[in-house]
C-alpha cells in the first residue's frame, strides 16, 4: 500500500474570469475557489502485480518498466485536484510511480510554468491552453505527440482523426485534446415557468433571445445575465459563424469576416441590444457582474438569473450550486444568419515536455487520462468532454452517470450534429487581439465606449496585432 505525503498546500484566492480560457486558454468561469500546491504520491518505486480495473486500456502502461517518479502539472478549482490527483494516484499504485503534482489556479499558472521554463525545469505532463500551447511548442519547451500516436502507446482507435487538429502546431501534434468543450446558455425552468414563457429551442434567433430576456423580467423582474461579459469573443464568434466565417482566418493573420460590412454592423448591433438591455434594467448590471469571483456568486447559481451565458463544462457546477437541473440551449444564430453559429473547441490540452527525461512514459500517463474508463468516471466531463467514443458511450450508459453529466453529454451531441469541425488553436498573437474586444465590450456595457466604436476599434487593432 503506498503512503501519501503532501509537501505542501497553499490556499489561493478563487479561480478568476480570464481572457483565453477553455477556446483561449482557460477555463472563463468563476469557480468554486482553487488552492495551488503540491502533492507528492509517494511509494515503494515498485510496479504493481495488481491486475488492471476494468475498463482499462492495455497501453495505459501496463508490462512495461515505469520511471519512479513524473510531475504533472495543471491549473483549475478544488473540484479539479480533487478528481486529477484520484485519479492519477490510481494509475501511480498501479504502475509504481510517485506523481508530483503541481496545481494552482489560472491567475498563476503561466506565471509559474514562465519561470520553470527558463530554468528549464518544467514539469513531465503539463495542461496546457489552448493560445499558449503555440509559444511553447515553437519555443521547443513541448515535443511532438506523433510518434507515441503512429507507435500505438496513444491510442486514437476510439477517436476521430479530425479530433487532432486543435493541438496541432506547424504540423506537430504539440498537445492532445483533453476533451470538446462549447458553448450554451443554462436556463432556469422554474423561472420560465414561473414567467409563463417558452423555454428556447436550439433553432431561436438573437431577436428571440432578447425578446425572451425581457418577457421574463416583464414577467418577473429577474434579469438575464449579460452574455460573456468577461469573454466577449465567445459571443462574437457565435455572431460572425452564423454568416459563415471563422473568427480568425486560416493562417491566424486576420479576421475573415472584418470587410463583410453586413456582419459588422450585425455584430454592433448585437453588442447595442445588451447595452439597451442593461439600461432597461433586464441584464444584469455590468458593476455587478463583473465583481463575480466564485460560482455561488453568480446569479444563476442563486436563481436570481434566468439564463447564462457559459461553458457546456461549467453546466453541472452551476446546475450544483443553484440545487437544480436547468436547461441547456444553443445560443442563439444571428436573424440574418445562413446557419448555427455553433462550434467545438478544444477545451484544453495534455502535453509532454521537453525537459521530460522518459517522455514514452508520460505518453502512457496521457493515454490513460484519455482512454481509461475508470480514470473518466473519476475525472468526468470537467476538462470537456472525451474525445473517445468507447468512453463516451460508457458515460451515457453507465448507472454511476448523473443527470446533470448525462445531460451535458446529450448537448454536446447535438452541437456535434451542426458543427463540422474543432476550433484549431488560436493564433499566437490571438491574446491581445481578444482582450481589446473584451475591454471594449465591458466598456459598452459600462457606458463608456459606443458598441459602434468598440467594434471598430477592436477591427482596427487586430488588423495590427494579428499578421
Amino acid at each position: 500500500m503506498k503512503r501519501k505525503k503532501v509537501w505542501s498546500v497553499i490556499c489561493a484566492g478563487a479561480m478568476v474570469l480570464s481572457l483565453a480560457a477553455c477556446g483561449q486558454g482557460g477555463d472563463g468561469q468563476v469557480s468554486s475557489g482553487g488552492s495551488e500546491g503540491s502533492v507528492s504520491s509517494e511509494g515503494s518505486g515498485q510496479e504493481s502485480s495488481q491486475a488492471p480495473e476494468e475498463g482499462s486500456t492495455p497501453s495505459s502502461g501496463e508490462g512495461s518498466q515505469e520511471p519512479s517518479s513524473m510531475r504533472v502539472a495543471w491549473w483549475g478549482g478544488q473540484e479539479r485536484h480533487n478528481a486529477t490527483i484520484a485519479a492519477l494516484d490510481s494509475y501511480g499504485e498501479a504502475q509504481g510511480i510517485e506523481f508530483s503534482y503541481e496545481y494552482t489556479s489560472w491567475s498563476s499558472y503561466f506565471e509559474n510554468l514562465a519561470t520553470q521554463a527558463v530554468g528549464s525545469n518544467l514539469p513531465d505532463v503539463i495542461q496546457m491552453s489552448t493560445t499558449d500551447i503555440i509559444n511553447y511548442s515553437r519555443n521547443g519547451q513541448i515535443i511532438d505527440l506523433q510518434p507515441y500516436v503512429d507507435d500505438g502507446t496513444i491510442d486514437i482507435s476510439n477517436i476521430g482523426q479530425e479530433a487532432l487538429g486543435g493541438g496541432m502546431v506547424d504540423g506537430k501534434l504539440a498537445g492532445f485534446t483533453s476533451g470538446y468543450n462549447t458553448v450554451t446558455v443554462a436556463y432556469n425552468k422554474e423561472i420560465f415557468d414561473q414567467a409563463k414563457v417558452a423555454y428556447p429551442e436550439d433553432d431561436w434567433t438573437w431577436s428571440d433571445f432578447i425578446t425572451t430576456a425581457k418577457a421574463v423580467y416583464d414577467a418577473t423582474g429577474i434579469q438575464t445575465e449579460i452574455p460573456f461579459l468577461s469573454e466577449a469573443r465567445w459571443v462574437v464568434e457565435t455572431m460572425v459563424r452564423s454568416y459563415g466565417y471563422d473568427f480568425f482566418s486560416e493562417d491566424g493573420k486576420s479576421l475573415p469576416w472584418a470587410e463583410d460590412e453586413a456582419v459588422v454592423a450585425a455584430v454592433t448591433g448585437a453588442i447595442q441590444d445588451v447595452y439597451d438591455g442593461v439600461k432597461e434594467g433586464y441584464f444584469v448590471d455590468p458593476e455587478v457582474q463583473v465583481a463575480w469571483s466564485t460560482t455561488e456568486d453568480a446569479y444563476i447559481s442563486q436563481g436570481k438569473s434566468a439564463m447564462s451565458f457559459m461553458l457546456s463544462n461549467y453546466y453541472t457546477m452551476y446546475s450544483q450550486a443553484l440545487g437544480k437541473e436547468m436547461g441547456m440551449v444553443m445560443l442563439p444564430k444571428m436573424d440574418g444568419g445562413s446557419s448555427s453559429g455553433m462550434y467545438l473547441n478544444s477545451n484544453m490540452y495534455w502535453c509532454i515536455s521537453a525537459n521530460c527525461q522518459d517522455p514514452a512514459a508520460a505518453a502512457r500517463v496521457l493515454n490513460y487520462l484519455i482512454n481509461d474508463e475508470t480514470a473518466a468516471r473519476t475525472i468526468g466531463t470537467d476538462r470537456g468532454i472525451s474525445l473517445s467514443s468507447a468512453v463516451r458511450d460508457m458515460l451515457k450508459t453507465s448507472q454511476d452517470t448523473d443527470q446533470l453529466t448525462s445531460n451535458t453529454l446529450e448537448y454536446v451531441d447535438r452541437v456535434s450534429a451542426v458543427v463540422q469541425k474543432t476550433n484549431p488553436a488560436d493564433p499566437a498573437n490571438s491574446a491581445e487581439a481578444i482582450s481589446v474586444l473584451k475591454n471594449n465590450y465591458t466598456a459598452v456595457m459600462y457606458g463608456e465606449m459606443s458598441a459602434e466604436d468598440c467594434v471598430k476599434d477592436f477591427l482596427e487593432q487586430s488588423a495590427a496585432i494579428l499578421p
